[in-house]
This record gives structure tokens, sequence and C-alpha cells, in this order.
């Protein structure tokens, strides 16, 4: 039977005591009580039947691609367009291709999109050997981007990020493939202003590979702003299952962080950003945790044709903190660039 640490109880009994009192019918307790041995015994369950059921909604379909026997796992919509360049989104750590599912299901329909698993994440292969560098992984989506067709006319890539910064360092490196690059809150720059999560770091503390549920709370915390001042409410229940999700993978995530986090590697966006030549979107949240939002501006200043916007009220997860306004400032972007392409 499971027990939640620190101020959580056990609440297998609970809900079930309820129902019997309401006098529920059995028909509809069998799947109550199935759940309830779910959440005691593989809590890790509920999150992935959660992931699927996002991804379904946003009317994504799970695909996988074979290259040189890595596996790679995508989710993909609609079809390639002669006029709307494709788009390919890139989650940040921890993360995976379900990251984006709310954003893209405010998208219009007639975009073809593609949402990918990074390597070691979601159902991408995890190859011990892979060169876990933000480099390293952006030559590896290179590899994806050339398996499914993506390199047959320039993209729009898209990043969050850690993914942010794998797609920034894409667009420098593949600088043709590029149609445009929208980067949220991207790693790979050393913001004049130290992040909670950065003082955190410089401190010894890692808030990314939570162990605890108060762990958990606090990287939720760092997450998100509507969490952090109580307008988004998660029972413990959910942090459970998510912490019990992620949990079997925290070496992985304890090796990634460590490459991450490497000092020389710090500004290794901020280095190529010069090199960038595809019309870019850089958007942020004021009130960032992770990064902080004072990088911004050294994107705009230094990428050559780079449209900013900032987020009131927003933490460091954007696209699913504020959907709406994301999603109406990467449409205003993205169909401002292809109409003046047009002309």
């Amino acid at each position: 039977m499971c027990t939640l640490s620190g101020d959580g109880a056990d609440m297998s009994a609970i809900p079930l005591l309820r129902l019997l009192v309401a006098g529920v019918s059995t028909m509809t307790l069998v799947p109550l009580v199935s759940l309830v041995f779910v959440y005691n015994t593989k809590p890790d369950i509920i999150i992935k039947a959660i992931r699927k059921a996002v991804i379904w909604r946003a009317g994504l379909t799970v695909k996988f691609v074979t290259v040189d026997g890595y596996r790679f796992a995508y989710g993909e919509r609609g079809r390639p367009s002669e006029t709307q360049p494709s788009i390919l989104f890139l989650h940040g750590f921890s993360t995976s291709k379900d990251t984006w599912a709310r954003f893209i299901t405010a998208l219009p329909k007639n975009l073809h999109i593609i949402t990918l698993d990074l390597p070691g994440h979601g159902e991408s292969d995890r190859n011990p050997s892979q060169d876990l560098s933000m480099e390293g992984q952006a030559n590896t989506v290179h590899r994806f981007v050339c398996a499914v067709g993506l390199d047959r006319k320039p993209l729009h890539l898209v990043g969050t990020s850690m993914g942010g910064g794998i797609a920034g360092l894409y667009a420098a490196t593949y600088r043709k493939s590029i149609a445009l690059l929208t980067l949220f809150c991207p790693l790979g720059v050393v913001p004049p202003v130290h992040s909670r999560m950065m003082a955190a770091f410089l401190e010894g503390r890692n808030m990314l590979v939570p162990k605890t549920i108060d762990d958990f709370r606090e990287m939720t915390e760092i997450n998100s702003y509507r969490y952090k001042i109580g307008k988004l409410k998660l029972p413990d229940q959910l942090l459970y299952c998510a912490l019990a999700d992620r949990t079997p993978h925290n070496d992985f995530f304890q090796k990634l962080s460590d490459e991450l986090g490497r000092k020389e590697k710090w500004d290794v966006l901020q280095r190529s950003m010069g090199n960038i030549s595809a019309p870019t979107h850089v958007i942020w949240g004021r009130e960032d945790d992770v990064l902080d939002v004072s990088g911004a501006d050294i994107l705009r200043e230094g990428v050559p044709n780079c449209r900013l916007d900032i987020l009131d009220d927003c933490g460091h997860v954007a696209v699913n903190e504020r959907t709406r306004q994301a999603v109406a400032v990467f449409m205003n972007f993205r169909e401002g660039v292809l109409n003046g392409y047009k002309k």
C-alpha cells in the first residue's frame, strides 16, 4: 500500500468509502476500484495514460523510425505542404513529445507537425554511449530529420528549454534547412541575473532531478509560476504519480544534467547565435525561475533578424502555462514571415 511522504496521507480507502456511502452502483465502482489498485501498485501507469490521452487529443499519431540501429519515437499530425513549412517541436529536459500536445491542439489543423522524443526521453532509445551534449543532440536530430524526409525543404524548428538550445544550435549548423526558428526560454545563454534554479545549482543543489515528493513540489514551483503563487492546484496524488514515473530514469537524467551543467557549456548557444540566419522568434516567461528572462535580451541583440515576446505572469513552461498567448504570438510571427516571403 502506498503512503505519500511528508504531509501526504494514504488515500486508498477514502474515495471508496465515500462512494459506498453515496450508494454508487457496482458498475461504476469497478473501474474506480481498479484505478485505486493501479495508484497503489503502479502509479506511473496513470501518468503514461495521461500522456497517451493528450497525444490523442492533439490529433497526433505516434510513429517510430530506426536509423543505424537507433529508434526514434515521434508524434505526427497532418501532411507536408508546398506553401506551409513543416513544424518540428523539441521538448525540454526530462520531458517528452507530449509536452507540446496542449500547444499543438490550439494550432491550425492544416499544419504539418512533428513532435520528437529527444535521445533517451519518452519512447526514443537510450544509448549509454550517445553524445548528450546539445551539439551532439543537434546532430542526432539532423539524422532524424533526414530519415523522415523533413530535409526536402526548409522547416520551422521550435524548441523549449534544453530543446530550445538544441534547436538554436541546429539552426546555426544546418542553416539552409531552416525556414523559421522559434525558441522558448532556451538553454545555452548566460543571463546576467541568476535564476532560482541557477542559484541553487551554484550552491551544489540540482533542482531538476527530484528524489522526494518535496523535491518534486520545488521543481514544479520553479517551472510553473501559477503553481508557485497558488493559482494552479496539483494534488499530491498526481505529483506522487509523476515522481514514480520519472524516478526509474533518474540515473540518465543525472548524467544528462551533468553534461548540460558543465561550465564551459553554459553559453554554447550564445557563442553560436550569430550563425543563425533564419528569421528567429524568442518567447520567454517574465517570471521564469529556471532560466532567467534577462537572457532574452542577449538573443535579441545577438541573433540577426530576431523578434522577442515576453509573456507576463508566466514561468518556464510557457507553452502550457500561457498557451493561448504563446500560440497567438507564435502564429503572428509565422504568418508574418511567410507573408513576407510571398511578397
